[in-house]
């Protein structure tokens, strides 16, 4: 059976008779708004045709290519394939996690919309090497526009 208490200084809390372990709801809550917050930001996407397509080739031990520059307010095609395992391309800052299985290239597409540097790697562990495959995609800001604040 499961019930519920208020107490005071925690507000409710819920509790198991069997059980050893008491949990609060604001701690259930704070945690949820925690990893709604951290993970579930989306880049902008978009319809019709990209500016560019960008054929992106994951293997033991790389990304290439490693470095990929796109300017400010691009719409991005990455085409994505393994030569070998599979692997996966995630870039948090860019809200990026996407299995690539080989023979069935994944297509990712976003608009470049604010400037900076994007660390890119391997998502997926993949064998020995895994932790060597790194890139990034820099947004470079476009002409005339004001700096990115700190920089």
């Amino acid at each position: 059976m499961i019930g519920f208490r208020i107490s005071g200084d925690a507000g409710v809390s819920c509790f198991t008779p069997h059980s050893k372990c008491r949990t609060t709801i604001a701690a259930k809550a704070g945690l949820l708004l925690v990893f709604l917050l951290s993970g579930c930001s989306r880049t902008p996407t978009f319809s019709g045709p990209p500016d560019t397509v960008i054929k992106v080739v994951m293997k033991k031990w790389a990304i290439e290519p490693s470095r990929i520059t796109v300017p400010q307010g691009t719409r991005v095609e990455l085409v994505v394939s393994t030569a070998d395992v599979e692997h996966g391309l995630g870039v948090r800052g860019l809200a990026i996690n996407e299995p690539v299985q080989p023979g069935k290239p994944a297509v990712i597409r976003f608009l470049a919309q604010t400037p900076g540097t994007y660390p890119m790697r391997c998502s997926i562990l993949c064998g020995k090497g895994h932790k060597d495959m790194l890139g990034e995609i820099v947004i470079e800001p476009r002409p005339g526009a004001p700096p990115k604040p700190g920089t």
